[in-house]
C-alpha cells in the first residue's frame, strides 16, 4: 500500500495513487520479442532459446517479447537500472491472459533474460550493469482445446498475431516511487518522496500534470518491482499507452539525490497556501451564498406566517375539537355494550351449565330404566323356556355381560331341554315293557342315545357363542353356558334309571 501524502491527498490524488499496477503495451510476433535490430539477430543465437526451441511442442504456440526496458519511457514512468535488475527474473510462471482478464488465461510465461543495448545475453552473477537493457520473456499459449470453439478462437487469434495486429501488454505492481528529475541543464537528479516533496506527485504526467515543475522535467521513478504477469490486447486505440523500446536514457548510476528545498520547495509551499486560501475562500463564498439563501426563506416563511387567517384556522380547530369529543362519546358507549355484553355472556354460561347438569341427571335415569327393562325382558325369557325365578335370576347373572344375539341362543337352547327329558322318559317306559332278557341291550341303546343327546346340545351352545365373537366378555359368558349346561342338563340326564 503506497503512503499517501498530505498535499497529494489535497490535490485529489489518493485513489489514483493507490492504484499501484502499471500495463505496458509492446508489439508481439512469433518468436521476435523486440524491434531492436542487433537484439533480434542475437536472440535467435542464445542458448535459452536454442533450447526452448529444440524441445518445442506442437500443442503450444510459442511467443517472444520484449517485457520492459530501463530507462525514461512516453508515459514519464522510469525503470531504474538496480530495480528492473532486481526483479528480472519475476515475471517466470505468472499468467499470459487475454485482454488483462484472469477469467481468461490462455498461457503462460515460461522464462525470462536479460539483453544489454547490443543484444548481449547479461550474466545473472554480473557485478556491473549497463545503464541500458532489456529483459526478454519467453512466454507459450494453449493450441489445443477439447472445446472445438475454443480451437478455432484460438486458431484464429494465433493467425492474427502473425499478421503483427495483436499486442502484449505488460503487467507490474510497485509499492512506492520517487521523482527522477532533469534539470534545465540536463543533470539527472533524484529526489524521494516525503511529505515535504509530495507537492511534486501533481505535476507528474501520470496523474495529470505536466510532467515538468519551474523547468526541471519530472518522472515516476518506481520502486520494488514485481512484474505479475502479462496480456494479449488489441492494438490500443491511444497510440502514448503503445511502449515500444528505445527509451530515454536516465543515468540512475550517477544522478544524485537532492532534498526538496533545492527546487524551491519554498516557492511551491507558499503556492500551496495561495492554493488553501483560494479554496477556503470558495467555501466561504459558497456558505455566505446559502446564508443568504436561507435568511430570504427565513423572511418569506414569517410573511407567510404573519399573513395566516387566524380566524380561519381558530375554525378548523373547533371542528376537530368537536370530532374528538364526538368519537369520545361514542368509545364511551361501545365500552358500556360491551360491559353489558360480557354480563349477558356469563349469565348464558351460568344457566346453559346448569341445563346440562340437568340433562345429564335425566339422561342417568333412563339409562337405569332402560336396563332395568332389558332386565326384565331377558328374565321372562329364561322364564318362558321353562326355568323357576330363582334359576331364571342366577342365569341371568351369569349372562349379564353377553350380547343380545348370544343370550337368545342361549334361551333356545334352555327351551329345549324338556323335550330332550320327555324323550329319555319315553325310552324308559318302552324299556320296563320289554322283555328281560333284552335288558341289557335297552340299556345299552339308552346310553347311546343319551351321549348322542347331550354331544349335540353341548355343539349347539359352544356354536352360539362362538359366533357371538372371541372376546374375554363372550369367551366367560360361553363358559358359563357350558357349565350351566353340564350342571343341569347333563346331571339330569346321567342320573335317569335305566
Amino acid at each position: 500500500m503506497i503512503k499517501i501524502y498530505s498535499s497529494e491527498a489535497q490535490a485529489g490524488l489518493g485513489e489514483q495513487i493507490s492504484n499501484n499496477t502499471i500495463a505496458y503495451t509492446v508489439p508481439v510476433s512469433t518468436h521476435v520479442p523486440t524491434t531492436h535490430e542487433k537484439q533480434i539477430a542475437k536472440l535467435f543465437t542464445t542458448d535459452a532459446i536454442d533450447a526452448k526451441k529444440s524441445v518445442e511442442q506442437f500443442d503450444l504456440y510459442y511467443i517472444n517479447s520484449v517485457l520492459v526496458s530501463t530507462g525514461w519511457n512516453k508515459n514519464d514512468d522510469v525503470f531504474d537500472t538496480k530495480e528492473t535488475w532486481t526483479a528480472r527474473n519475476t515475471p517466470e510462471d505468472k499468467q499470459f491472459n487475454f485482454m488483462h482478464s484472469e477469467d481468461d488465461i490462455i498461457g503462460h510465461i515460461t522464462g525470462n533474460w536479460v539483453l544489454d543495448a547490443e543484444g548481449n545475453t547479461i550474466p545473472d552473477d554480473s557485478e556491473e550493469l549497463p545503464e541500458k537493457f532489456d529483459i526478454i520473456t519467453s512466454a507459450v499459449m494453449y493450441n489445443s482445446w477439447s472445446s472445438a470453439e475454443k480451437q478455432e478462437w484460438m486458431s484464429s487469434l494465433i493467425q492474427e498475431i502473425e499478421a503483427g495486429e495483436w499486442f502484449v501488454s505488460m503487467e507490474a505492481i510497485f509499492n512506492n516511487f520517487d521523482y527522477a528529475i532533469v534539470t534545465p541543464e540536463g543533470k539527472h537528479k533524484i529526489i524521494a518522496r516525503k511529505e515535504e516533496s509530495s507537492f511534486l506527485t501533481k505535476h507528474l504526467r501520470i496523474y495529470g500534470g505536466t510532467g515538468e515543475y519551474e523547468g526541471h522535467k519530472l518522472g515516476r521513478l518506481l520502486r520494488n518491482i514485481a512484474f505479475s504477469g502479462k496480456g494479449l490486447v488489441s492494438k490500443p486505440a491511444n497510440p502514448r499507452s503503445v511502449i515500444f523500446t528505445g527509451n530515454k536514457p536516465f543515468q540512475n548510476s550517477q544522478a544524485s539525490e537532492i532534498e526538496t528545498f533545492n527546487i524551491d520547495s519554498e516557492k511551491e509551499k507558499s503556492s500551496m497556501a495561495d492554493e488553501n486560501i483560494t479554496l477556503l475562500q470558495k467555501q466561504i463564498d459558497e456558505l455566505k451564498s446559502e446564508l443568504v439563501e436561507a435568511k430570504s426563506r427565513e423572511d418569506s416563511l414569517t410573511q407567510q406566517l404573519n399573513e395566516l387567517d387566524t380566524k380561519s384556522l381558530k375554525d378548523e380547530v373547533d371542528v376537530l375539537t368537536a370530532d374528538v369529543a364526538e368519537k369520545t362519546e361514542t368509545i364511551a358507549k361501545l365500552e358500556e355494550t360491551v360491559v353489558i355484553l360480557e354480563v349477558e355472556k356469563k349469565e348464558s354460561t351460568e344457566a346453559l351449565a346448569e341445563r346440562e347438569e340437568t340433562l345429564a341427571k335425566l339422561q342417568a335415569e333412563i339409562d337405569t330404566a332402560n336396563a332395568e327393562a332389558h332386565k326384565a325382558a331377558r328374565l321372562a325369557a329364561l322364564t318362558e323356556a321353562g326355568l323357576d325365578t330363582e334359576d331364571a335370576e342366577a342365569k341371568l347373572e351369569s349372562f349379564a355381560d353377553a350380547t343380545d344375539e348370544m343370550f337368545e341362543e342361549i334361551v333356545k337352547l334352555v327351551a329345549s331341554t324338556p323335550k330332550v327329558e320327555e324323550e329319555v322318559a319315553e325310552e324308559e317306559a318302552q324299556a320296563d315293557e320289554a322283555e328281560a332278557e333284552e335288558d341289557e341291550e335297552t340299556d345299552e341303546a339308552e346310553a347311546s342315545a343319551d351321549e348322542d343327546v347331550l354331544e349335540e346340545a353341548e355343539e349347539v351352545a359352544e356354536a352360539s357363542l362362538t359366533d357371538a365373537g372371541e372376546t374375554d366378555e363372550v369367551a366367560d359368558a360361553r363358559t358359563s353356558a357350558s357349565d350351566w349346561l353340564r350342571s343341569n342338563v347333563l346331571k339330569s340326564t346321567a342320573n335317569l334309571e335305566d
